[in-house]
C-alpha cells in the first residue's frame, strides 16, 4: 500500500509541489478541467500525465468526468447512447496514455451535506448531514443535476445496467478499471431522490451485473462508516479485498451514521484507522490510499492544504508502522 495525494480539481502547481514534498509519487485528479465539451481526447489526457511528470508524479486515477458528459445516462434519457460512446472514447484514450483507473458514481444528485461548518475538534469546520435540515438545500456547490425527473431505484438500476454493460468491453480491452464510488450519503433517498450503491448488498448486485475483472470499487471507507460504522467498513474491506475488487481507497471517517453524521479528523470517528489498514493488509491490498474530505483548519485554504497535509502524514505514518511491524523488519 502507498499513500498518494489526491482530489485535485485544478492544475495547481502548489498542490503538486506539496504532494512531492510530502513524499507522494502519485497523484489523483477529480474531474480535471481539461478541454472537451462532451469527451476527452488522448491529447488532453496526455497533458495530465506530462503536467504531473514535471513534478515527478504519475497519474494514478481520474475520478469522475463532468456531469454533463453522462447526465442522460444517469437519467435514462434520449441521447444516452451518444454519451456512452463518448465515455467509451475516454476509456480507450485513458488506456492509450496509461491512466489505469477511471472512477465514477451513479447518483444523479450526488454528494449532499446540509452544512460545511459544523463544529469539529477545536472549532474546526466540518461537513455534516442532518436529514431534518435537508429543506435548507445542499451545502456543496458544484455542478450536478437539479432540474429533471429523477428515476426511482428500480429505474436507476436499469440505467446502470445499460451503462456498465455498454462500457465494460472497452475497459477490458484498454486495461482500465472502472471504479464505482458509493452514493454519499449512502441512503435510499436524499432530497426526495432515490439512490443506489448505498450498501454492501448494492455493491454485490453491481458486481454481479458487471461480471468483469474491469469492474472495481472506489472504496470510500467514510461512506461505509456512514452506513454502519467500523464493523461495516471492515466487512466491506474483507469482501472486496478478498475478491481483488478494490481499485482505490479513500481513508476518511465520520461521527454518527445514517441520517445524522458529521465528518471529522482521522482517529476520532467511528473507525480505528489503524484497524482498517491492518484489514487492508490482511486481504492483500497493495494499491493506493488517499485522504478525501478534510476538516477546515484555522487559516487554511479553501481546498484545505493544511488539513490534507495532516491527513496525508497521518496515513503515511501508519503505513510506515505497518511496514515496520512486518516479520523481519524490526
Amino acid at each position: 500500500m502507498r499513500a498518494i495525494f489526491g482530489a485535485l480539481k485544478e492544475f495547481n502547481d502548489d498542490a503538486m509541489l506539496m504532494a512531492k514534498q510530502l513524499g507522494s509519487d502519485g497523484i489523483h485528479f477529480n474531474t480535471p478541467p481539461i478541454p472537451g465539451d462532451v469527451t476527452w481526447d488522448a491529447d488532453a489526457l496526455q497533458y495530465l500525465i506530462n503536467y504531473s511528470a514535471k513534478f515527478g508524479l504519475r497519474v494514478e486515477m481520474i475520478e469522475n468526468v463532468p456531469i454533463r458528459f453522462y447526465d442522460k445516462v444517469l437519467l435514462g434519457l434520449p441521447g444516452r447512447d451518444e454519451q456512452i460512446e463518448n465515455y467509451i472514447n475516454i476509456i480507450r484514450n485513458m488506456g492509450k496514455v496509461g491512466i489505469p483507473i477511471l472512477g465514477h458514481h451513479f447518483c444523479p444528485n450526488w454528494a449532499w451535506r446540509t452544512t460545511l461548518t459544523a463544529p469539529g475538534r477545536g472549532g474546526a469546520g466540518v461537513a455534516a448531514y442532518d436529514r431534518d435540515k435537508e429543506a435548507n438545500g445542499n451545502a456543496y456547490i458544484y455542478p450536478y443535476i437539479t432540474d429533471a425527473v429523477f428515476p426511482d431505484r428500480g429505474k436507476l438500476w436499469d440505467n446502470y445496467t445499460y451503462f456498465i454493460k455498454a462500457v465494460l468491453p472497452a475497459a477490458e480491452e484498454s486495461g482500465v478499471r472502472l471504479a464505482i464510488h458509493p452514493s454519499d450519503p449512502p441512503l435510499e433517498e436524499v432530497d426526495g431522490k432515490a439512490r443506489i450503491f448505498i450498501s454492501l448488498e448494492d455493491f454485490k448486485k453491481g458486481e454481479a451485473i458487471a461480471d468483469s475483472d474491469a469492474w472495481a470499487v472506489n472504496l470510500c471507507l467514510g461512506c461505509f462508516s456512514q452506513r454502519g460504522g467500523e464493523d461495516y467498513a471492515l466487512e466491506a474491506i474483507k469482501y472486496f479485498g478478498e475478491r481483488n475488487k478494490i481499485a482505490m481507497v479513500h481513508l476518511r471517517d465520520v461521527q454518527g451514521c445514517g441520517d445524522h453524521f458529521k465528518e471529522c479528523f482521522l482517529g476520532e470517528g467511528n473507525c480505528n484507522p489503524a484497524k482498517l489498514l491492518c484489514a487492508l493488509r490482511d486481504v492483500g491490498y497493495d494499491g493506493c490510499l488517499m485522504d478525501d474530505h478534510v476538516p477546515h483548519i484555522i487559516n487554511d485554504t479553501r481546498w484545505g492544504h493544511t488539513a490534507r497535509a495532516n491527513a496525508n502524514g497521518y496515513i503515511r505514518g501508519m503505513l510506515n508502522m505497518l511496514e515496520y511491524l512486518e516479520p523481519g523488519n524490526n
